[in-house]
């Protein structure tokens, strides 16, 4: 009896265990990380909240990368204007190079005044019958992009923005990686 219970126990243990190293090993499907970006805001009608993953830096100021190679970023947003329109959508985004333009950079942008994350890849919604709708929201890109501005603006550590563009809650954390 003893002989079958020490078997059974180690081979759990042996489970927790492996499931422990599997859940902390990272994800390394777009290599090193060089910035995670979250972000949410919401105003009257309106609200988004996402992340971002930006990897494979290639240019670096001040040893922070500027600009990468490839990426991931998800995000979903809503509009709800009664009478008028109302849509929810989820936007995957794949970061790539497009057009000599890197998957991501650092950029002036002149719709903000200051430098934001300009982005390249490709972009899936869904539900997809919402893609048009979705792609006329502010910082959703249609489903091909070369240097688009993502409307996030390139900060270190955590921003409270509340109150600019209308918003009622405007948060940014981006957090550089080594």
């Amino acid at each position: 009896m003893l002989k079958r219970i020490v078997p059974r126990a180690l081979l759990g243990l042996f489970a927790a265990v492996s499931i422990g190293i599997a859940a902390t090993t990272p994800a390394l499907a777009y290599g090193q990380a060089n910035w995670q970006l979250t972000f949410s805001g919401t105003a009257p009608g309106y609200g988004f909240w996402g992340w971002c993953d930006l990897a494979g830096g290639t240019t670096f100021s001040a040893g922070l990368a500027t600009s990468g190679t490839t990426g991931d970023c998800e995000f979903a947003e809503y509009f709800h204007l009664p009478g008028v329109f109302s849509g929810t959508c989820e936007v995957s985004l794949d970061l790539m190079p497009e057009a000599g333009q890197p998957a991501w950079q650092e950029s002036f942008s002149t719709f903000t005044g200051g430098p934001d994350w300009f982005i390249s890849g490709t972009a899936v919604t869904h539900p997809a019958s919402q893609t048009t709708f979705c792609a006329t929201l502010p910082g959703s890109p249609p489903p091909t992009f070369t240097d688009y501005d993502s409307l996030l603006p390139v900060l270190v550590g955590h921003a409270n923005l509340n109150g600019f563009f209308g918003t009622t809650e405007l948060q940014f954390q981006e957090t550089p990686l080594p």
